[in-house]
């Protein structure tokens, strides 16, 4: 066998066992895969996996679940549903992802994780017993048997009839098991309406008496409230206030930017983190667009019309894809317009951590039900920066990377006209990795890479 042929031989050896390198140092290290993320949320490096896990399936626990019963809404928690994560069974899963010790299924794992593609969903346990026991007191407040007209001896009407309503238990609790199974956070429940026997229209018509606001609409979203997030938690908590107290006039609109206002130092807002041009910096303001896309997912879901609403750049880990809503002073705005004949009030308050936003009107004239498909992925790239600070031969990563996204968001309105159907295609790019590099390791005319001063990727 001559020279040259064993070279031969000897690179394609190497080039075939490169890629086992990795996956033995991080078998042997037992650090968690590169961008392995759960229920949406990257494990962050450097940090206890358990303490992460904990944190987040806290948060998860306590996110509401809005529960319509008809005249009956309730808001409890998952956990208040006895639904909770097993974060022993999510430790296991995360620290056992990529090691199962054959490198023809770890090496494939490891490249999807590294690419943004692996989402591990929790792992979930819900008591049985105490979402039949929140249907049992839902249906206390429900059920009720219908009522005839009372008429006076002398034949005057001092009651109208009544229909009566009835939970159906059994449908019920399946509809919430399957829903907390699912990670959803809206459920109907099955009523039955029991008619009365008598038609309101062969009575006599009696003055309308005013009747107390409907909750139209609600959502909520969590924020962090300690250590860095303080800035932004007070930024979110005071857009929230001035938000708070708006009208949307019967077949009126209602801007965000204009009830907001500008977010400037006089007014009150602090330097918090903000989505610039692709990348996470700090700006004035950071945390306004948790409010507007809290704002939107309350509006989108009552049936209102968006006039005026554009996505973020990037999926946000607060609010799923498709009821996000950035806003940007006085350029990007959020309007929404009022298609019902009554004004809707606005409520909006952030305190410990809750970002909520209710709409109330006359009544509840309309069910929405969404959901999104995902039509296309996109792959992020590398962004190299170079940064005094990075030693020479070194490479510091300040933002990982997301993958972009296509969505096709469906709306279905159900109201007094009939059923509509609305489509919208929304585009959050990939988001690009950003990895700071010492001076003159890029090539100063291209501003890409010289190969020879970048470290080789472990992949």
């Amino acid at each position: 066998m001559s020279r040259t042929v064993r070279t031969a031989l000897v690179a394609l050896a190497l080039c075939l066992a490169s890629p086992l390198i990795p996956w033995g140092a991080l078998l042997l290290s037992g650090r968690v895969p590169d961008g392995l993320r759960v229920a949406a949320e990257p494990i962050e490096p450097g940090r206890d996996v358990r303490e992460q896990l904990e944190a987040r399936a806290t948060r998860w626990e306590r996110e509401e679940v809005a529960v319509d019963g008809g005249d009956a809404i309730r808001t409890p928690t998952r956990a208040a549903l006895g639904t909770r994560v097993d974060v022993e069974a999510m430790l296991h899963r995360v620290r056992a992802y990529g090691r199962s010790g054959n490198p023809f299924t770890d090496l494939p794992a490891l490249f999807a994780a590294w690419s943004g593609d692996v989402d591990l969903a929790w792992t979930i346990e819900t008591d049985e017993d105490a979402v039949r026991s929140f249907v049992d007191d839902v249906a206390h407040q429900i059920d009720h048997p219908p009522q005839p007209a009372r008429i006076s001896e002398r034949g005057r009407l001092l009651e109208l009839s009544a229909d009566g309503a009835r939970l159906d238990r059994e449908a019920s609790t399946r509809d919430l098991l399957e829903a907390l199974a699912a990670g959803r956070r809206s459920v109907r429940l099955p009523v039955e309406r029991i008619p009365s026997g008598v038609g309101d229209d062969a009575l006599p018509p009696l003055v309308p008496q005013p009747t107390a606001p409907v909750l139209v609409a609600r959502y909520s979203t969590d924020y962090g409230t300690s250590g860095g997030e303080r800035p932004r938690a007070h930024n979110v908590e005071l857009a929230a206030s001035f938000l708070d107290g708006a009208r949307i006039p019967a077949n009126g609109r209602l801007s965000f930017n204009t009830r907001v206002g500008e977010r400037s130092v006089g007014r009150g807002y602090r330097i918090a983190h903000v989505i610039l041009d692709g990348e996470m910096v700090d700006g004035l303001g950071g945390g306004v667009c948790q409010v507007a896309s809290t704002l939107h997912a309350a509006a989108f879901l009552a049936g209102l019309d968006v006039v005026e609403h554009r996505p973020h750049s990037r999926p946000s880990a607060y609010i799923p894809m498709g009821l996000d809503a950035t806003v940007v002073w006085p350029d990007v705005d959020l309007v929404l317009a009022n298609p019902y004949p009554f004004p809707l009030d606005v409520r909006a308050r952030g305190v410990d951590g809750q970002m909520v936003v209710e709409l109330w009107g006359a009544r509840r004239t309309a069910t929405v039900e969404w959901h999104r498909q995902t039509l296309a992925t996109e792959g992020w790239s590398d962004r190299y920066v170079e940064d005094a600070t990075v030693p020479p031969g070194r490479e510091r990563i300040t933002q990982r990377p997301i993958r972009g996204f296509t969505i096709l968001r469906e709306r279905t309105i159900h109201d007094a006209g009939g059923v509509r159907i609305e489509n919208r295609r929304l585009l959050y790019p990939p988001t690009d990795r950003i990895i700071r590099v010492a001076p003159g390791t890029l090539d100063p005319d291209t501003g890409a890479p010289i190969a020879s001063t970048i470290p080789a990727n472990p992949f």
